[in-house]
């Protein structure tokens, strides 16, 4: 074992799900050993094999193969400074609940390939979701939300709720709070009665506590696999913090990074193999029968989609992805005495996507992937036809190109197209060019010339090829020789 100073690679993405995605043409095993050299392995632990995966490099635009040690995976991501005795309990903790969730997956890869359904009880339903959370909420992009040692870096929309949170509890560091809620949601039991929603509202930060319920509860949960034999599902870095549903993108002037500011999460995704993924659907697209629910929690489901539906214009894209709840059957069945039980079933099918749903998947964790470093995938003939697919496609709002000096899409874009001709195909890249029709956020005090700079070398460039001549919008924000005071926000014109 080493020791415990010593850094250690801990996985956002577990082990066991990046071996499902290894190559065919692994290098060979070891050769077998004598009896005296096993003998002499029993006194030493033995290494586990090492699986190499195919990975896209964004950052040195490659395909290449890599170890699953170091794939989605950072070092000591997860090691707690507020335990000196045993900082490492997180990844214990972590790897207890991987080694529950992946006996789950794998009595689900048993059932459904055998054509039969899972059947699980409520607890270990609860475990998987809770497994399904966890790989959301510890992903990359939660930790670099909370990776800071000063509360002045901490850049999210809650900046002073967590300020007040941090006063109020005793933390100096938001990383802090993170391995404090961690350690909540590991240890949160999930109990059948619901009690468990109070008390995680009481041990961890209130906002995250919230997002972790409506996790669970806002909505239900099915196994897909594509309906070809030919289709698989990529992997990205940030697949698990995918959504599918309308937002509000906000484009940060300075990083040029565009996120949501506004949205409402339709559908989640948990790819577990190339062939199987789990697919989280919103309960107000689809509100429970009302043989499941009580009427006044159907009826709730109804009032809060038709109230989503109103504020957003835009509909689902998976609106019509051929899925259903699980079939439950409940240990007490008198309706009037109904109460929620551990032992209740729950039986899963496994439902075949068509073409159509299995590319926009792929193409919604493509859309996400430009702000990543790699792509993991297990096929190179079926992921040069999902990076066709995507490339291809002209669903409005994906692969929007903002105009901005450090806009990081469009050079991913012309990676995966460069990754398209190695591979053998011809496709071309369909993108539209957004000149702003974003929001935009700016620091309150910026001085505009740097800026203006650079803009104007990269739209000069643009004009020689292009042959415009538009002035760059950047001047329309200029006060000549002074700081530019803009709020927190300024309205691009559409």
């Amino acid at each position: 074992m080493p020791p415990q100073n010593m850094p250690q690679m801990h996985h956002f993405i577990p082990r066991f799900i990046l071996r499902t995605f290894a190559t065919e043409d692994q290098p060979p095993a070891a050769p077998s050993k004598s009896q005296d050299e096993r003998n002499r392995s029993r006194k030493a632990r033995k290494p586990k094999r090492d699986f190499l995966v195919n990975k896209l490099d964004l950052d040195q635009a490659t395909l290449t193969q890599r170890p699953v040690s170091t794939e989605y995976a950072l070092p000591d991501m997860y090691r707690d400074p507020g335990f000196d005795a045993n900082p490492n309990h997180l990844e214990k903790k972590l790897a207890k609940l991987e080694g529950q969730a992946s006996i789950i997956l794998q009595q689900a890869r048993d059932a459904f390939s055998k054509k039969m359904t899972l059947e699980l009880k409520r607890s270990e339903k609860d475990t998987l979701r809770k497994f399904l959370f966890m790989m959301k909420y510890r992903n990359a992009g939660f930790f670099d939300r909370y990776d800071h040692d000063r509360m002045d870096d901490y850049d999210a929309d809650d900046q002073s709720a967590m300020m007040e949170y941090m006063d109020r509890k005793g933390f100096t560091k938001p990383r802090d709070v993170w391995f404090d809620n961690l350690r909540g949601l590991l240890d949160c039991n999930m109990d059948a009665e619901g009690v468990w929603m109070e008390n995680i509202h009481a041990q961890i930060y209130p906002y995250d506590a919230k997002m972790f319920i409506l996790y669970i509860q806002g909505s239900f949960m099915a196994f897909c696999e594509p309906e070809s034999c030919d289709e698989e599902f990529v992997l990205t870095k940030n697949a698990y913090n995918i959504f599918e549903g309308p937002s509000s993108p906000t484009l940060d002037i300075l990083s040029g990074n565009v996120t949501p500011r506004t949205y409402t999460e339709y559908h989640n995704f948990a790819p577990v193999s190339p062939r199987l993924i789990i697919v989280l659907q919103n309960n107000f697209l689809r509100p429970p029968a009302s043989d499941e629910v009580p009427p006044w929690v159907r009826e709730t489901w109804e009032a809060i989609g038709s109230e989503i539906r109103t504020r957003h214009a835009a509909g689902s894209i998976l609106q019509d992805i051929p899925i259903h709840r699980s079939e439950a059957s409940y240990i007490t069945a008198s309706d009037r005495n109904w109460k929620p039980n551990g032992d209740d079933i729950f039986g899963f099918r496994c439902f075949q996507l068509p073409t159509t749903h299995v590319s926009i998947i792929n193409n919604l964790f493509l859309e996400e992937a430009y702000t990543t470093s790699s792509i993991v995938y297990h096929s190179a003939t079926f992921f040069r036809t999902s990076l066709e697919r995507y490339l291809q496609d002209k669903t409005p709002g994906m692969k929007s190109v903002v105009d901005h000096p450090l806009e990081k899409r469009q050079p991913y874009l012309m990676t995966l197209s460069k990754i398209v001709r190695d591979l053998g195909g011809t496709a071309k890249c369909h993108f539209v060019l957004n000149p702003l029709k974003y929001e935009i956020h700016m620091a309150d005090e910026i001085h505009m010339a740097e800026h203006v700079a650079l803009e104007v070398g990269i739209q000069l460039l643009q004009k020689e090829a292009d042959g415009t001549t538009l002035l760059p919008w950047v001047y329309l924000l200029l006060k000549q020789g002074k700081l530019r005071h803009l709020g927190v926000r300024y309205k691009a014109e559409s």
